[in-house]
């Protein structure tokens, strides 16, 4: 720890780095700034007591909304959607590669390729942002969170979509700032710094209702330990990689005979990172929302009541009917077995697998080996080793789904059976608490590199001894 601090004040020992990490703050702080700047003509009253029906019907689409764009949603500022467009567009640039060839190529094509898609992916997150701005626009329309009505619907609806498209292409904008001139990953350090700004207000919302005694004084104590210990989990996978021995054979160039040599190919047990937790919830958080418009009553009818993460279609309610169970006790723990969480559960399996062979193809891989010389020890080259790869693959991305689904759902678990507050479980696990520590690792590794290049002690005093591998 004191180690730590003191790599920590070696930063401002080196002016460049010095002011890579000013400017950096600098830029959240102009984010930060502008996720308060409010879209014109809406009735605030009226959005904040929506906001009070949304939170206690689960949040449906918008909640995944409000969590990447740092909860400005809620405000609706002009960074309401914040930079969940540009992720969109970049998932399905991705997913495109694999079914076009021709941009898969282009991927290939190193430097040059990426600028390309990095200019394909600017040019579709200003289209998608526009479509979901006017998309949002009519929605405030229909809720009636807006002054504009009758004749100003048009107005309306194009000074919406003017400063929503404004305002993610500026934070867009701020993220490559910090990739270009700061401690670079840009767009990943501003979805972590909107979910930590809404820490302190959870905290202190969380105080509040134990000091009133609305909440049970024990979930002080065990929301910091939890919270140690999921951080900690998460911080071991997401460093966890299997390690796969290359052996690279003799070369002649030229005159000279290069000699062989063995390096390793890392393989990460998380290949999908928080990928399949997002889109697990953005699936289905659809019928949830649409059962809002089209079910009735408080939560949306017994559409909105079966896809709710407290669904009263549980087995604990089923048990209860057929053996009078008690109320309380440890068979609370039965009220989580619904169909929301059920289904979370089950999706964010199926997408780690998915998308992990979006991005990582072990036919690539075995056909770059043999090219360069390289074959892994015991293995042919060519479709041996292809299917070696593909097979510790699927392992390691066994344990890298189950932990990933554990450390999503256990606060589901906490707050549907036994009422562990909202503000609580954000600190326990979930999409937020990942992506922060994720990206908390990243910069720090960053922050490390600048270090150590410049013969500065790092965060790590001994690197093989604190990276955690999977063998």
């Amino acid at each position: 720890m004191i180690g730590s601090i003191n790599a920590l004040g070696n930063i401002w020992k080196i002016p460049d780095l010095k002011k890579k990490v000013l400017y950096t703050l600098l830029i959240l702080l102009v984010y930060r700034i502008g996720a308060h700047v409010p879209t014109p003509f809406i009735d605030r009253r009226a959005l904040s007591e929506f906001v009070g029906r949304w939170g206690a019907q689960g949040g449906g689409i918008f909640q995944v909304v409000d969590l990447f764009g740092g909860y400005a949603f809620r405000n609706m500022s002009i960074f309401a959607l914040g930079i969940m467009p540009y992720i969109s567009m970049s998932i399905i640039l991705q997913l495109m590669a694999v079914v076009f060839p021709r941009i898969q190529k282009i991927q290939q094509e190193g430097v040059l390729g990426q600028r390309k898609i990095n200019r394909w992916t600017r040019i579709g997150t200003v289209f998608l942002t526009a479509f979901q701005a006017l998309g949002l626009g009519i929605w405030l329309l229909n809720e009636r969170l807006t002054y504009m009505r009758g004749g100003y619907t048009g107005l309306f609806l194009v000074v919406t979509v003017l400063a929503m498209t404004t305002g993610t292409c500026f934070i867009m904008w701020l993220g490559e700032r910090i990739s270009d001139k700061g401690i670079g990953n840009g767009m990943s350090i501003i979805i972590a710094a909107g979910i930590i700004a809404h820490y302190p207000a959870d905290v202190a919302t969380l105080w509040a209702q134990i000091s009133n005694g609305g909440v049970p004084a024990i979930w002080a104590p065990a929301v910091a330990v939890l919270f140690i210990i999921s951080s900690m989990a998460i911080i071991v996978v997401q460093e966890g990689t299997r390690r796969i021995p290359i052996q690279h054979a003799k070369k002649v160039v030229g005159r000279r005979v290069l000699a062989g040599g063995t390096n390793y190919l890392p393989l990460k047990i998380n290949t999908a990172g928080v990928i399949p937790v997002i889109f697990a919830s953005a699936i289905l958080s659809f019928p949830s929302t649409i059962a809002s418009y089209v079910g009735g009553g408080h939560r949306g009818g017994w559409l909105g009541d079966f896809f709710a993460q407290s669904s009263n279609a549980n087995l604990y309610t089923l048990f209860q009917r057929l053996f009078g169970l008690e109320q309380g006790g440890i068979f609370l723990v039965l009220k989580s077995f619904n169909p929301y969480i059920i289904l979370f559960t089950l999706l964010t399996g199926f997408f780690c697998y998915f998308y992990t062979a979006v991005v990582f193809n072990p036919d690539d891989i075995a056909n770059n080996l043999k090219k360069s010389g390289a074959f892994i020890p015991g293995k042919r080259p060519g479709k041996p080793t292809a299917e070696y790869l593909d097979y510790i693959l699927t392992r390691i991305t066994t344990g890298g789904a189950i932990f990933l689904c554990a450390i999503a759902v256990v606060p589901m678990i906490l707050e549907t059976s036994y009422r562990m507050p909202h503000q609580a479980s954000s600190f326990i696990g979930g999409t937020g608490l990942i992506i922060v520590v994720g990206v908390t690792l990243d910069t720090l590794k960053q922050i490390e590199s600048q270090l150590l290049m410049r013969h500065y002690e790092g965060f790590a005093m001994r690197r093989t001894a604190s990276v955690a591998r999977w063998r």
